[in-house]
């Protein structure tokens, strides 16, 4: 027989989680830093006969490491939320119908807030 989860160990995972989200964003932040800012302004226009320039690349790259942070400090917001739900009774409950969201599925995915059900009328997984 599979045990329950309790808080404690989903507090737990939520806070690894936590951590892993804080060091990938700590990581895309050095990324991002290590890119040169003055490459991508410099070559404006340049090898545009060659498919753009290094220039357009470091843009691209600075523009698509900026995304991934933002993307990152928006889970944390996630995870946050989530922990504040295990600080009250309802933290295995769905917030959109209010049934168990399944010991399985926080485990996979300690921050959820929604049960199968609920995620899959969503449509966007």
């Amino acid at each position: 027989m599979a045990s329950s989860l309790t808080v404690a160990q989903h507090r737990s995972n939520l806070a690894q989680l936590r951590a892993e989200t804080e060091t990938n964003i700590a990581n895309l932040q050095v990324a991002y830093d290590e890119l040169d800012p003055e490459e991508a302004a410099s070559d404006v226009g340049a090898g545009e006969d060659e498919g753009g320039s290094e220039g357009d690349l470091t843009r691209f790259e600075r523009d698509r490491i900026r995304a991934r942070i933002g993307e990152e400090q928006a889970f944390l917001e996630v995870i946050d939320a989530a922990a504040e739900r295990a600080q009250g009774r309802g933290w295995k409950q769905c917030t959109k119908c209010g049934e168990p969201i399944g010991d399985a599925r926080l485990e996979a995915l300690p921050a959820t807030e929604l049960c199968v059900t609920c995620k899959a009328n969503r449509g966007n997984w």
